[in-house]
């Protein structure tokens, strides 16, 4: 494109601009499209520009180039130019440079300035020189100054126009200096093709060869641009190419290790921050890496925790240790658990009390026996949960503990581990810290795993249940970390426990729920109907005495049509439990055709039996029926010579299941039969009860308290018996 006044606007031409010299990138019919030195873009009209005062044309410019090819204004495919920091470029030259680059800029400003500092204020005693006065023409002086150095009149221009234009850094022997892009020359439709290639299809398919990417990305650009319209490089080259372009990517690595990399997300990481304690709680459930060993079965299993992180303080707040499959009573109850006091274990020392915590609250919490006689573990109130989509973690069991006590739920993405950083990095400190530490340990992926990790475990679910427990307790919640420092001081790092301590004393205590038939509320609820003084739930019918008080009566529940709530535990369907509303009172009602020899079995055992009475022709609401076909099913599994590895991991993890669910049964307040209800020691209770109005504040009145002579130790002044 061509303007009058013999000025050539085409692409890689320069012109000047606001005092800075700008390449053109691309011409338009009307306008054109200009990048300064800076980095900078503008899109300016062709009249505007030539009105602008500030432009003039580039006298020094490149070469003309061909007027070939496309005016659409855009370069080719295969141009690559970099944009380096010459001020970065600095840091690179040595002492040796440096004194050089200094002497030559004396030279230049000497020349322009008569001056070699470039102030007249600091001026040596012999400057200006006669023959660099300023007043005599630069030409006079450029000619002056080449003889002094011994170089030609042209070099002396060209180092005083690059001095001019690109500063001290225009003085530098680029020779030594250049920046190197591998990727120069490279057609820039092969490189989309590799980066799209690798996107779209390798880092989900299995591991291959980069011979098999090469003919794939030859394929995509066929189809693409057209058969030998890009020429592909030698397999050597392209290999070089991948390198540069997928570093890290484990293109021909392992498949999970590449797909794990794949699923990062895109820009930049954002901290995830809360301010008080419960603002921000993460769930998620994850391998303990150990396996358990059940005694009695001779089995050994695998062992999943669920946990519960507060984001604020970086505490474990609630775990749960389960055989494989966690359900969303589990998750749930992670959720209580982390509002109620973790109890002291016998043979832990004092030093571990929850008054250790030293909250300012402390006299008050006193008066409970939970916290009297609960470890060194925050209580805290959850107001927002985070978890993914699992399917215990959408049950409804989770959801219900959130809407009784208006806890906010928020799902992380899906496959966006990066969503819930503070829980996963949690998982990998209770990976190092404690689980390859225990016999059984198998490791996080299989080829880490030993020759033979099941003859080495010898820990039961229970006994890693209290082991998991001491080491949250006494070692991780006291550990100190870098995740955790003191707002003004990053040189002093905190424990969770410290940082809890902190927060409470700044944000204050939220209490959290007394209730000790939480566990109940939470469990998944069976709606039906009272009839023949009894309830019926998967063909089961439960009776208690309860029931003939409410029998064939409607429930008080207007949107239940006259169905009653029935709460029940898929880790025992021997019992279920039954809310009265005119009383208050929670109830057992157990299965009408258990035996005292019946052991405890899951809804999945409940499944199993189903589906053999079908495949035997027999009809599942048989209650007899069912009756024998569990105890058959328990004889069979436990007879020695006919069980297998499946049988009793099964009955190991029916056994796991109940004894959980008998503790947390053991916690509550629920009425049960004298003649079927085992033994159940007393719960802690608050003594003396704590005031019912929550902002009635308790005084306790240190003076009145007696005081004790304490013996200070012996005086010479004593005298001797």
């Amino acid at each position: 494109m061509t303007v009058e006044g013999a000025v050539r606007l085409r692409r890689d031409a320069k012109v000047w601009l606001d005092d800075e010299v700008h390449t053109v990138t691309g011409v338009t019919d009307d306008g054109v499209r200009l990048r300064s030195e800076s980095g900078s873009w503008t899109v300016i009209g062709v009249g505007h520009l030539l009105a602008d005062p500030t432009f003039r044309p580039y006298d020094d410019g490149p070469p003309d180039a061909s007027e070939e090819g496309d005016d659409s204004g855009e370069l080719d495919a295969s141009e690559r130019k970099l944009w380096s920091d010459a001020a970065a470029l600095f840091d690179t030259l040595s002492e040796t440079q440096l004194k050089d680059l200094q002497h030559a800029q004396e030279h230049l400003l000497e020349l322009t300035t008569g001056f070699r500092s470039g102030s007249p204020e600091e001026a040596l005693p012999d400057e200006p020189r006669e023959k660099y006065a300023p007043e005599l023409p630069l030409a006079q002086r450029v000619r002056s100054k080449a003889r002094e150095l011994g170089y030609s009149e042209p070099q002396v221009w060209r180092r005083l126009r690059r001095w001019r234009e690109q500063g001290p850094w225009g003085l530098v022997d680029r020779r030594s200096h250049r920046s190197l892009d591998p990727l120069a020359g490279v057609d820039q439709r092969l490189i989309d093709a590799i980066l799209t290639q690798h996107s779209v299809t390798e880092a989900d398919d299995s591991t291959g060869s980069l011979n098999r990417l090469r003919r794939r990305v030859e394929r995509r650009l066929a189809d693409v641009h057209g058969s030998g319209a890009v020429k592909m490089p030698s397999q050597k080259s392209f290999n070089r190419y991948v390198a540069i372009l997928l570093p890290g990517r484990y293109t021909t690595g392992l498949a999970t290790t590449r797909q794990s990399v794949a699923n990062r997300p895109d820009g930049h990481y954002r901290p995830i921050t809360a301010s008080r304690p419960g603002e921000l709680v993460m769930i998620d459930t994850g391998w303990l890496d150990v396996r358990a060993y059940d005694p009695v079965e001779d089995a050994v299993f695998s062992v999943e925790l669920t946990i519960a992180v507060d984001i604020c303080t970086r505490s474990l707040l609630g775990w749960r240790l389960v055989p494989k499959g966690t359900k969303g009573v589990d998750a749930g109850l992670v959720i209580a658990d982390a509002m109620m006091p973790e109890p002291m274990r016998p043979g832990w020392p004092e030093g571990l009390r929850h008054r250790m915590l030293r909250l300012p609250c402390e006299p008050k919490l006193a008066q409970d026996e939970r916290f009297a006689a609960a470890a060194a573990r925050p209580v805290v109130f959850p107001e927002k949960v985070v978890i993914d989509h699992g399917k215990a973690f959408a049950s409804q069991a989770v959801k219900n503990v959130c809407r009784r006590y208006g806890i906010t739920i928020q799902d992380a993405r899906k496959y966006k581990p990066t969503d819930k950083p503070q829980v996963e990095a949690a998982f990998k400190t209770i990976r190092s810290q404690f689980s390859e530490h225990i016999a059984g340990y198998k490791g996080n992926h299989v080829v880490h795993r030993g020759r033979d990790v099941d003859a080495v475990a010898r820990w039961t679910l229970e006994e890693l249940e209290e082991f998991f427990a001491e080491y949250v307790v006494a070692v991780y919640q006291r550990k100190r970390h870098k995740g955790l420092v003191l707002p003004g001081f990053p040189e002093i790092n905190l424990s969770p426990n410290d940082a809890y301590r902190l927060a409470v004393h700044r944000c204050g205590y939220i209490a959290a729920p007394r209730d000790p038939n939480l566990f109940l509320e939470l469990l998944p609820i069976h709606w039906c109907s009272i009839t023949n003084r009894r309830i019926q739930k998967d063909y089961l019918h439960y009776s208690a005495p309860i029931t003939r008080i409410h029998n064939a009566a409607k429930s008080p529940y207007p949107q239940a049509k006259g169905a009653w709530p029935i709460r029940y535990d898929p880790r025992d369907m021997t019992q279920v439990y039954f809310h009265d509303p005119y009383s208050g009172i929670w109830h057992t009602l157990r299965w009408t055709h258990a035996l005292s020899g019946l052991e405890p079995f899951t809804d999945l055992t409940l499944r199993q039996v189903k589906q053999e009475l079908r495949e035997r022709g027999r009809d599942p609401q048989d209650q007899q029926a069912v009756l024998d076909a569990l105890l058959d099913l328990q004889n069979r599994t436990d007879a020695a010579e006919a069980s297998t590895a499946r049988s009793r991991r099964a009955r190991a993890r029916d056994a796991e299941r109940a004894r959980a669910a008998a503790r947390d049964k053991a916690r509550t307040e629920v009425a049960d039969s004298a003649a079927d209800a085992p033994f159940k020691e007393p719960r802690l209770r608050a003594v003396p009860p704590l005031p019912r109005d929550e902002e009635e504040d308790v005084t306790i009145d240190f003076d009145a308290l007696p005081s004790y002579k304490v013996w200070g130790g012996r005086t010479d002044t004593d005298e001797t018996p």
